[in-house]
């Protein structure tokens, strides 16, 4: 998403709608009305307006896939001698795979970082290898990780109160395995980026009944195969740009790397804290307004766990291709 697209200048009531929906985007327009302080027609025309200035991307439906059988993976890429649109292309390869979670585009360390949901480490080596094979003459650099943990924290940054402690969502690799059948993934297949669908409408595309759809949600929240219902915006169009940054940590015990990570849970921009094996320890992404307050950020970060961090990189984000929380996953209605 590119920082020269056209900003959007959101009012109060804008982004206490935004705030709501990032805390449970299936909350009915009434629901929120109340919570906002306006009518449930306001609502409506809101939500509306911010959908067509692209403000509001989708509904994303948060899903544990590591409960059902998958693993997170990532692949980052320095390339060399790769024009725009050889950029554009690889991009789009990455979008094109059902496999892939996250896509995007930035300059800094990592100019490309895909993330792949895969059954097991073969399977994702066997995608990284194809990729290979076919750009290898632009590739400088590889970097490959896995996700251990992964947080979802609310924007604090649209709501009013900002408070010590953020609400979020954390899952990680050592959860309990559930199982799912063929209903279950087709309605997890047809909210994961629709999660403002109505229960007739899911039936209708899973091929099955209101009534059905409606027990197996309330399941698949109670066995914490759902986690949240959040919305999906552009940052570039309320003026916040998206940056990622990746601590490789040195000496530390489980204390303080628990600290470390509750410290970035508390990041007013934070909005993804991640425990990864790899190259590096710790990743952070951040909706930020600047890249002063990028770097002011960091400073501080580094201020309060220099005794652990022993260096650090970052990606900022100039354009995002996909992000979608359930493999192949039916893209957002409109």
């Amino acid at each position: 998403m590119s920082k020269q697209e056209q900003e959007i200048k959101l009012d109060k009531i804008d982004r206490k709608i935004l705030y709501e929906l990032d805390v449970d985007s299936r909350q009915t327009n009434s629901q929120i009305s109340k919570k906002v302080g306006t009518s449930k027609e306001v609502v409506n025309y809101r939500i509306n307006k911010l959908e067509e200035k692209g403000v509001i991307i989708r509904y994303s439906t948060i899903i544990d896939l590591f409960k059902i059988g998958y693993k997170k993976y990532k692949i980052y890429i320095k390339l060399r001698g790769a024009s725009k649109e050889k950029k554009e292309e690889i991009g789009k390869y990455f979008f094109e795979n059902k496999n892939t979670e996250w896509v995007i585009i930035g300059s800094g360390r990592w100019e490309v970082i895909a993330n792949y949901f895969s059954r097991n480490e073969q399977e994702f080596d066997d995608e990284v290898q194809e990729f290979m094979n076919k750009y290898h003459e632009y590739i400088q650099e590889k970097a490959t990780v896995t996700t251990l943990q992964i947080s979802h924290a609310t924007r604090e940054y649209l709501g009013e109160k900002k408070s010590p402690k953020k609400e979020y969502i954390e899952y990680n690799i050592e959860r309990s395995a559930e199982s799912i059948d063929e209903t279950d993934k087709q309605i997890l297949h047809t909210i994961a980026n629709n999660a403002r669908m109505s229960i007739i409408e899911i039936a209708k595309l899973a091929k099955t009944t209101a009534r059905i759809v409606q027990y197996r949600l309330k399941e698949m929240k109670r066995k914490k195969i759902i986690l949240a219902y959040k919305v999906t915006i552009n940052p570039a169009k309320i003026g916040k740009m998206l940056c990622k940054a990746c601590f490789y940590l040195g000496a530390a015990d489980r204390k303080r790397i628990k600290e470390f990570m509750k410290y970035l849970h508390n990041i007013e921009e934070g909005i993804w804290p991640q425990k990864i094996l790899g190259p590096w320890d710790v990743e952070l992404d951040m909706e930020v307004s600047s890249y002063d307050r990028f770097n002011e950020v960091m400073m501080d970060i580094k201020e309060q766990f220099g005794d652990i961090i022993i260096n650090d990189e970052f990606t900022i984000v100039s354009k995002e291709y996909k992000l979608d929380f359930y493999p192949g996953c039916l893209r957002e209605i409109k």
